[in-house]
């Protein structure tokens, strides 16, 4: 269990939880994080061992976010986590960043389907395993309300061509804006982004609280609730694979911060 150490306590409508004398909440008690829509292509590339090569840390129905440009996070698995035995399926995963020289695509495309018209394209390159985030940069459109879009990567190895993908909805809500302007700083925005289902905002906030405070073991126990509660049901963790959320979760409380990769984002005509 990922919260292990940790008592729920259920108070109306609300549930909370103890760790090492602090209280928190647990995002698990929450809404659902997804969209509903149907799970038409996947976050999770091909398997590198017991991890996809490439995860998309987002629920496989796509998520909401109150940001015109909001942010997104993958992880990508070193290749000295390939393993073809069975029996090391739950063996914990060493966080050793490994050279994997790759390119990446990104594609903003205007609509659910993977075959809508792409609106925006980033170009970048990297080299190592770990966890890799993007903002939409200011050149590229912002999210209309309301709308639903694609996000598409194409992650291009010397070994392997992989496509992940997901979507995302902006939606327009004016008191919960004005409430997390008022926020002390992210720990409190996540929180309410978590309340109020808003997925990508709430692992952005949460990653940036953990980046300048990696001691915080309350704020690394929610992130690993809500993380488990919102992927549980993608097809790279179905049950037969249910230990590699577990292994992911694991990987990424051992990650300081998330590599910010350089894009060359061009509009498309």
């Amino acid at each position: 269990m990922i919260l292990s150490g940790i008592k729920k306590i259920a108070l109306g409508a609300i549930t909370v939880a103890t760790l090492a004398g602090s209280t928190i909440f647990v995002p698990s008690a929450f809404a659902q994080y997804g969209l509903g829509l149907s799970k038409s292509a996947g976050t999770g590339g091909a398997t590198r061992g017991n991890l996809p090569q490439i995860t998309m840390l987002v629920p496989e129905d796509g998520a909401r976010t109150v940001a015109a440009r909001p942010t997104f996070y993958w992880y990508i698995a070193p290749p000295t986590i390939a393993s073809n035995d069975s029996a090391n399926e739950s063996a914990t995963v060493p966080n050793v960043a490994a050279k994997i020289p790759f390119k990446i695509t990104v594609f903003l495309r205007d609509g659910n389907a993977i075959s809508s018209k792409s609106i925006f394209t980033a170009l970048g390159k990297g080299e190592e395993s770990g966890l890799y985030k993007l903002t939409l940069p200011e050149n590229a459109p912002e999210l209309v309300k309301g709308k639903i879009y694609r996000l598409q990567i194409r992650l291009e190895s010397p070994d392997n061509l992989i496509n992940v993908s997901t979507t995302i909805r902006r939606d327009d809500d004016t008191v919960r804006l004005k409430e997390i302007a008022s926020a002390q700083n992210d720990l409190e925005k996540a929180r309410i982004y978590v309340k109020n289902a808003y997925w990508y905002d709430a692992i952005d906030a949460y990653t940036n609280w953990l980046s300048q405070n990696p001691q915080d073991e309350v704020a690394r126990a929610e992130r690993n609730d809500l993380l488990k509660a919102g992927m549980k049901d993608n097809t790279a963790f179905s049950k037969e694979r249910q230990s590699s959320l577990t292994m992911l979760i694991h990987t990424l409380e051992e990650t300081q911060k998330a590599i910010a990769i350089v894009l060359h984002p061009k509009i498309l005509q």
